[in-house]
């Protein structure tokens, strides 16, 4: 079974190359498809480098990279994670068994701070998202760490572009009703704190919070306050 990793990048040549070098060094062998999302710097050149395929998106936001270099992608199985991240060289090997059951459609994995600090907020996310999921209130997804089928993928539409904030919990409330969805607790990446340090835990804590609320109540998750960052 054919894997592809999406990858979707905004001005990272200071995280890019170590990412891109932790999928070169997957157990199984694996596509890689990057897309440069706009960016400035030596991100383009360093992913002409590692990946299989390149591709530019000139909509700005993580949601049209990630659906562009999906839609890029050959493999029947499609896993995700961000250009800010470091995964175990068996990070696909692992996945890989969950699909023998035709049934199962995704699977998705825990995500652990790359550096030191906000480690304990890291796990504190963790633990409220996995939390939610035990409530059936919502999945405590993150697309730095998943994987899912391919043509459930294009069924559903890819990603939603007007979903900005929890746009993979999102994906995931839409696909569920085709198949088997698993958590893999021992899977782990690790991602940059970046965003932790930019906007504050509790800010975030909040801003995903009110957009959980809003997807449970409401069927719908509001604009995203981030600013772009990958």
């Amino acid at each position: 079974m054919k894997v592809s990793v999406a990858v979707p990048a905004y001005n990272e040549e200071g995280f890019l190359e170590k990412c891109l070098q932790s999928l070169r060094r997957q157990t199984v062998p694996v596509e890689i498809v990057v897309c440069d999302n706009n960016s400035t710097d030596r991100t383009y050149e360093i992913a002409k480098k590692y990946a299989d395929r390149v591709v530019k998106e000139r909509r700005q936001g993580v949601v049209f990279a990630f659906n562009a270099a999906a839609m890029a992608t050959t493999g029947e199985l499609i896993a995700f994670t961000g250009a800010d991240c470091i995964v175990p060289p068996d990070w696909i090997e692992k996945f890989l068994p969950c699909f023998n059951n035709p049934k199962t459609i995704a699977c998705f994995g825990p995500v652990r701070a790359l550096e030191d600090r906000h480690r304990k907020t890291f796990r504190m996310f963790s633990i409220f998202h996995m939390s939610l999921v035990k409530l059936k209130l919502s999945w405590g997804i993150s697309d730095a760490n998943m994987i899912m089928r391919k043509k459930i993928l294009e069924r559903v539409g890819y990603f939603d572009p007007n979903v900005k904030m929890l746009e993979d919990s999102w994906l995931f409330k839409r696909i569920r009703r085709y198949g088997k969805i698993k958590f893999l607790r021992n899977n782990i990446v690790k991602t940059s704190v970046r965003r932790v340090a930019k906007e504050g835990k509790k800010r975030i804590l909040a801003d995903r919070t009110i957009a959980l609320v809003k997807m449970k109540v409401f069927k719908s998750v509001g604009d995203e306050r981030f600013k772009t960052v990958r």
